[in-house]
């Protein structure tokens, strides 16, 4: 496990209470949008990667039942305990909730029969190289299911708090390219999966209508990969953050999310 890919964990463990919050109101939907394009069958091997709390992970191991199994693999500790939890009240055995590097993650002999991802590849140190590495991790005929956000999805949202961020500090810079920039339409994402050797793309999009207060924006900034840029800030300082960020948001009179994903399937 890389230092990012730790310090990634480290976030997402910090907000996983404010994450789990949102998980009724977009991560099972994204989720069960997944599993909706994904399709996993009665007694197939599933492997959900950056799995969070559940949200693709648990429809899948409805759809595949008792005779199938789930591994749902994340960096995060504190998700990975809220899945297991979850798995536990819905009585799926057949799910399995491990914290690991999912890059460095190895499939059962045979290989499974899907391997899916719900906004997660964007986070990986090399996104072709370790999508490649998940893919590889599929028996011949296997599927690939990946959910990303389209181009400019959650903006209303979004600038408002680079903003109140930035009237605090400068805008953090990054060493990491914007892997996420590079397959944000349907026809740069379906690309993407033949240039991985994938056959048959196929993109859908979704749009989800998430009503928004300023609570629930707040919740989803430190619940999510944008806590980060938080790091390093006085208490005071973060509060100040949000005041700036909720002024924002009433200005601009921002009451929706503006929640648009792509799925992309393809076969290896």
């Amino acid at each position: 496990m890389t230092a990012q890919q730790a310090a990634i964990g480290e976030v997402f463990s910090a907000g996983a209470e404010e994450f789990h919050s949102w998980s009724p109101l977009l991560w099972d939907r994204v989720g069960q949008a997944t599993v909706d394009m994904s399709a996993p069958s009665v007694g197939e091997r599933v492997l959900d990667s950056c799995c969070g709390a559940g949200a693709s992970a648990l429809p899948a191991a409805r759809a595949v039942g008792p005779g199938g199994l789930v591994d749902a693999v994340d960096l995060s500790g504190a998700l990975v305990a809220l899945g297991e939890r979850r798995a536990r009240q819905d009585g799926l055995a057949n799910l399995r909730f491990h914290q690991h590097d999912v890059t460095a993650w190895a499939a059962p002999e045979g290989g499974y029969d899907l391997v899916q991802c719900a906004l997660g590849v964007f986070f990986f140190p090399d996104m072709d190289r370790d999508t490649a590495k998940l893919a590889g991790l599929l028996r011949p005929g296997g599927r690939l299911a990946v959910t990303v956000w389209e181009k400019e999805a959650l903006g209303g949202w979004g600038q408002a708090f680079k903003g109140a961020v930035e009237a605090e500090r400068e805008w953090p810079g990054s060493s990491q390219p914007d892997q996420l920039a590079r397959i944000d339409t349907a026809d740069a994402l379906a690309t993407w999966l033949a240039d991985l050797g994938l056959r048959g793309p196929r993109v859908v999009r979704r749009d989800l209508a998430v009503p928004l207060t300023p609570a629930t924006a707040w919740d989803l900034a430190v619940g999510s990969g944008t806590r980060a840029l938080l790091n390093g800030l006085t208490p005071d300082a973060v509060e100040r953050v949000r005041g700036h960020f909720t002024a924002a948001l009433e200005a601009a009179s921002v009451t929706d999310l503006d929640v648009r994903i792509l799925t992309g399937t393809a076969v290896a």
